[in-house]
């Protein structure tokens, strides 16, 4: 520890140089009585907290690969504090610990709540009540710091000069037993190395009398050591070399230092068996011969391991199933067998359903346990004639043979579908998981295995078209299906740069006074050869490949340039709605589109309204998060489209700071007939009252629906009987009709 980290034992009053010796004596006692390092840390904090009443202590080690610190110790924080605080990234903001990192020098917070260097743990702080925070580094070999103690208070206060001592001792002890134990661990580590290893290690001296073997020595050639200690190793020797090949050995040795070659010795049971040997010379401080190591590894077990690399060609390294090669050998001969008996086969095509989502929320390694789990599943569904490959990523292939017809296939997806029925419990987390199953069945859905997998693919894009967690059999209009979504990918490539989009614009009103309100933005698309083009075709393909991105930014410059122009052509203050995907959110700066869109406009941010689905902010991930932030910081308003069909959740509307939710149609087509719908339309608005959130309500197509939608209080309203979609010019027209524009 440097000086400037110390303080003077004489600044301590006899009280507290009391306190600091019984402190001393007990870590000894603790370390003296052979305790782990972890426990001598953890009796270290805890006894330290006793000195300081209404407190907590910690242990914190720097991982510098990953530039993070991690809790070694902290005895009495609450495990799932303890996890928060895990993972800190150091910085300005990253608290006491992680500025002792960034600054590389003790920190003492007094006030946790206005301290900028707590800026980014404060909600940690708040939580967990800390409301002070003084940590000093820990000090490794060379004086590098490897780590903090900290000492956090529950009230906001300045460390004395006996804190400070604390702080000091403390990160001086636990330097200590971290080097203690990283000396324990390496010589641990040597000796692990040696009795572990997998290969047979013997040590002689320099006259080559064996001085030690290994464990694996004595299961190798099934002498024990006792027996072999104190002889020279000339005993293995086969009788299968002559002297030629041992003095080749011995001069090349010398010469390089290394020799290594495959050599036939004998086992105590008296058989031979081939070994790879390697010998070494180790050499003392002046060049001398010190010892001679031998380490023989069985030929056998090479062979093995190249046994296992043919299998891992054929085999998926997670799962232990079939791959890509072995399923299309496996499918190509129940082909033939099927044409030879005059059957069918059946080849099926398996994805799980939203499994990026999981991957991206939880980790790869939970994505990893639960395709496991779903193999295990799927192979208890199976015959021991059928066979389940891992086709990659979250794609599973099943080959059924034999099939005499349909039915039986019909059962066995059945059963499939029921086995997922069940949650995956998956360490601490319970996933509910579906699958999407396409079905191709031989020889109607083609005669060779590249056609029945194109099929069973097609197949099963359709059932996600579907809704998912369903099974399709293949047919031709699917086949035409695909095609024509082939036909839309290429078309929208090209459908940008040849103008081919332009937008549409249905208004918003208050239900109040019928005056407008808004306008949402519509995309549509005119194809030179296929014509108008609904977006519920279009819009799926642009966001599977992509192209959603540059064409959702050219929807948000187009709409917030239309706006603009219809404001200096005279129409008063009304917001332009505008659709984003989730797409926009994942795989985009969308901030930065936005924030240009408004500045080459000049669009004010408060007419901009951004309608977000229910399936974005459900993600509630810290991108999503931060992004909403960012887009609310520029002021412009933010909608959910559709409210009412997802998984509508009151902890997200707070979480966001949405402004407004859009009723979706489908309650509202029928809440004059359907008692259901009203009550659901009701709900939604007394939530969103209570919530201080505008409604509006979509679909609105006769005045029986505006009058109930104004009965229960709902804000604004758009529909084909306020309005169709128009193009620019006519939505103009349309506006200079109404009473509120003066006209």
């Amino acid at each position: 520890m440097r000086t400037a980290d110390r303080v003077d034992y004489a600044e301590l009053n006899e009280q507290e140089k009391s306190q600091i010796l019984t402190l001393q004596q007990s870590i000894l006692e603790s370390m003296l009585q052979d305790n782990s390092p972890l426990q001598i840390i953890n009796n270290l904090c805890r006894l330290e907290e006793q000195l300081l009443p209404n407190s907590v202590s910690s242990v914190m080690l720097y991982d510098s690969a990953r530039k993070k610190l991690d809790v070694l110790a902290a005895p009495s924080i609450p495990p799932e504090a303890r996890k928060q605080f895990s993972d800190l990234q150091p910085g300005p903001g990253s608290g006491s610990c992680g500025n002792v990192i960034y600054q590389q020098t003790p920190i003492f917070v007094s006030n946790t709540l206005a301290d900028s260097r707590w800026l980014d743990l404060r909600h940690l702080a708040q939580a967990f009540n800390l409301m002070a925070c003084w940590s000093m580094p820990i000090r490794g070999e060379g004086g590098r710091i490897v780590g903090t103690f900290a000492l956090s208070s529950f009230e906001a206060r300045a460390p004395s000069t006996f804190h400070r001592k604390l702080l000091e001792i403390g990160a001086s002890i636990v330097g200590i037993v971290l080097d203690r134990r990283e000396q324990i661990e390496s010589r641990r580590l040597y000796s692990h190395i040696f009795d572990s290893s997998g290969e047979s290690i013997v040590i002689t001296d320099r006259s080559q009398v064996i001085l030690s073997v290994n464990p694996t020595f004595t299961r190798m050639f099934g002498y024990p050591a006792e027996e072999v200690i104190g002889r020279p190793p000339g005993f293995l020797k086969s009788g299968r070399h002559g002297a030629s090949y041992y003095q080749k050995m011995w001069t090349e040795l010398h010469q390089n230092g290394y020799w290594q070659d495959e050599i036939w010795n004998r086992r105590m049971d008296g058989t031979i068996h081939p070994y790879l040997l390697g010998i070494s010379l180790v050499r003392d401080a002046d060049g001398a011969i010190v010892h001679y190591v031998g380490i023989y590894s069985d030929i056998g077990r090479y062979k093995q391991a190249q046994a296992q690399i043919e299998y891992l060609a054929y085999h998926d390294s997670l799962t232990q199933l079939p791959n890509r090669l072995l399923v299309r050998d496996r499918a190509e001969l129940a082909i033939l067998t099927a044409r030879d008996n005059a059957t069918n086969l059946a080849l099926l095509m398996i994805d799980i359903d939203h499994f990026k989502n999981i991957n991206d929320s939880l980790g790869h390694r939970t994505g990893d346990q639960l395709i496991l789990e779903i193999s295990h599943r799927l192979q208890r569904c199976l015959r021991d004639t059928d066979t389940l490959s891992r086709h990659g990523g979250d794609e599973f292939l099943i080959v059924l043979p034999l099939m005499p017809d349909n039915d039986p296939i019909t059962q066995l997806l059945d059963n499939i579908m029921d086995s997922m029925a069940a949650p995956f419990q998956l360490g601490d987390s319970e996933i509910t998981a579906s699958l999407s199953i396409g079905v191709a069945v031989y020889p109607n859905d083609g005669q060779d295995f590249d056609t029945l997998l194109k099929a069973a693919d097609i197949a099963m894009y359709r059932a996600k078209d579907s809704g998912r967690n369903a099974w399709r059999f293949y047919t031709e209009q699917m086949n035409d299906d695909a095609q024509n979504r082939i036909t839309l990918c290429n078309g929208l490539r090209q459908a940008l740069s040849h103008q081919q989009f332009h937008l549409h614009y249905q208004p918003q009103i208050n239900l109040t006074d019928g005056m407008i309100v808004g306008a949402e933005a519509l995309l549509r698309w005119q194809h030179p050869v296929l014509g108008n083009i609904p977006p519920n075709r279009f819009i799926p393909v642009a966001e599977d490949n992509g192209i959603i991105i540059q064409i959702g930014e050219w929807v948000l410059n187009e709409a917030c340039r239309q706006l603009v122009q219809w404001q200096h052509a005279g129409l008063p203050r009304f917001r332009m709605a505008v659709n984003l995907s989730a797409i926009q959110f994942t795989r985009s700066d969308l901030v930065a589109s936005v924030k240009r869109a408004l500045e080459q406009s000049g669009l004010d941010a408060e007419l901009l309204e951004l309608e977000l689905t229910e399936s974005i902010l459900m993600h509630n991930s810290e991108q999503i998060l931060a992004t909403v932030k960012q887009l609310k910081a520029l002021g412009v308003q933010l909608s959910i489209d559709d409210f009412g069909t997802g998984y509508s959740s009151l902890s997200y509307l707070k979480r966001f700071n949405v402004d407004k939710l859009k009723i979706d149609q489908s309650f509202v087509y029928d809440m004059v007939n359907n008692t259901s719908d009203t009550a659901i339309v009701r709900a939604i608005i007394q939530m969103a009252k209570g919530l201080n959130l505008t409604t509006i309500a979509e679909g609105v197509e006769h005045a029986e629906q505006l009058s109930l939608l104004l009965d229960e209080q709902c804000d604004e309203a758009q529909g084909y009987h306020i309005a169709r979609p128009l193009p620019p010019d006519e939505f103009l027209a349309w506006c200079k009709r109404q009473p509120c524009c003066g006209t």
